[in-house]
């Protein structure tokens, strides 16, 4: 019994050491954290100014574990005066708008999960750049001057998931250099003019550049792109080519897209090939387009789940075929929900599109210059507000659709160019009527005027004698 007793002293009083120095180490280890923290945050080159970082603790989730975010955007940072080793617990770094310059610095964190470096001087991407962050998920390098990338740039990125390389001056890619992210799902190359010379060919980023299968969300606005390849069976959700020079829609697209963007490039008309492919995109937009001029009819019909389509500020479109959307009386498209046609030179709208626009909880048609006549008057029945205004006829010029009456919805019963004809009519008639007049007061050369001569007239016969007194002194 004694025995046992011992036993059991000699356990509580090993489980108490053990605890005492767990804690012990805990201490250590928060002591060492802090003092990180403020070594990082706080150098001793600027403490007491306002260009130390800004540190929070907060409590990350899903357990509620400590996490640590610190800001040093706009403090004018160079490379040189941050600690290449980040505080216990660093959850987001931000060190946008500072002075960074060259390659980024090569930090080493284990808990790292967002990098901001946007709006630096950032000029190239050194191999193994990132290879210390390896539980980097977020990677933002937007706002940059980066021109040179080594291959593998990337490496050792394991739970990468959103890379931003917009605004940068990239051409000349190396190929496979995103094949290390395994896990990418969003990845921006936005405003990077001279991409386009990255191939010789149709830019093929998933074939050379080692793009992974799961990418979601893929932008490439105003990279100068003519001709786009990209696979068919990707799971790829959202395709931005805003602002680039195609004239078509590519041919070669994902059919998983589920939001697409083909603003601001050279289309001249919307046909059903442009949108063959786009069976399963819900939100279409084809806004700021300098030269579209008319949409052709089905060229919306292979979009059979379309929410919402924007064609705003396309300052050309004049025509929207009746059978666009491939109205009949038998189908409509009933998950379209948002019509966007701003700015645009639609005139008017064919009665075909009523039971579309009914169904409708937005449509748009501020600044669309309508011509408000009885085949427009049904426009009046919509329960949405549509913004829309008339600009003819002039009488009520500048007036909402919705606050005009239903009476100055009216449409000549003659052709506007009968009235043209029956103007000319009375102008000829006018012609003729004064000539006739003319002609009727002239003198005929047939008829000799007789005037009555007699010695009262003043056109009586005149004899002029000498003068007799000048006869008198001769």
């Amino acid at each position: 019994m004694k025995v046992n007793m011992k036993r059991l002293v000699n356990f509580a009083l090993l489980l108490l050491l053990l605890f005492s120095s767990g804690g012990l180490s805990e201490n250590i280890d928060a002591d060492d954290g802090d003092n990180q923290i403020d070594r990082f945050c706080y150098p001793e080159s600027k403490k007491n100014t306002r260009t130390s970082c800004e540190c929070n603790n907060v409590s990350a989730s899903p357990w509620g574990m400590r996490a640590l975010h610190i800001d040093c955007s706009y403090k004018y940072y160079k490379t040189d005066d941050l600690n290449a080793q980040l505080p216990l617990y660093i959850d987001t770094l931000d060190l946008s708008w500072n002075n960074l310059n060259g390659s980024p610095p090569i930090f080493i964190s284990d808990s790292l999960h967002q990098l901001n470096l946007m709006h630096n001087n950032i000029s190239q991407l050194i191999n193994n750049n990132f290879a210390k962050l390896n539980c980097l998920r977020e990677l933002y390098l937007g706002w940059n001057s980066i021109s040179q990338v080594g291959e593998k740039a990337f490496s050792d990125l394991p739970h990468l998931q959103t890379l931003d390389l917009a605004h940068n001056n990239l051409f000349a890619l190396p190929g496979q250099l995103f094949m290390p992210l395994l896990v990418l799902n969003s990845l921006d190359l936005s405003w990077n003019r001279k991409l386009n010379q990255t191939t010789t060919s149709s830019l093929d980023l998933y074939g050379q550049l080692g793009i992974n299968s799961k990418l979601s969300i893929l932008r490439l606005d105003a990279c100068n792109l003519s001709e786009l390849y990209l696979p068919e069976k990707v799971p790829l959700k959202e395709l931005s080519l805003r602002r680039n020079l195609f004239e078509r829609v590519p041919k070669q697209l994902p059919s998983s897209l589920v939001q697409f963007d083909i603003s601001d490039n050279l289309l001249e008309q919307l046909l059903p090939e442009d949108t063959a492919n786009l069976t399963q995109v819900r939100q279409l937009y084809v806004e700021d387009m300098p030269r579209l001029q008319s949409i052709a009819a089905h060229a919306l019909v292979p979009i059979e789940l379309l929410e919402t389509v924007s064609f705003q500020n396309s300052r050309k479109l004049s025509h929207l075929d009746s059978y666009a959307f491939g109205i009949n009386p038998g189908k409509v498209p009933t998950n379209l929900k948002t019509l966007i046609f701003r700015g645009t030179l639609l005139r008017g709208f064919n009665s075909t599109f009523l039971p579309l626009f009914q169904q409708l909880t937005e449509l748009d048609l501020n600044g669309v210059p309508l011509h408000c006549d009885c085949e427009l008057a049904w426009l009046k029945d919509l329960k949405i507000e549509t913004n829309g205004r008339c600009y003819k006829p002039s009488k009520i010029r500048g007036l909402l659709v919705s606050s005009a009456k239903r009476n100055s919805f009216s449409c000549d019963t003659w052709p506007r160019w009968a009235y043209g004809l029956i103007v000319l009519c009375l102008i000829a008639l006018c012609a003729a009527g004064v000539y006739l007049l003319v002609m009727g007061l002239r003198p005929h050369r047939a008829v000799t005027m007789r005037r009555k001569v007699g010695s009262g007239s003043p056109y009586a016969r005149v004899t002029i004698e000498p003068n007799r007194q000048e006869n008198f002194h001769h």
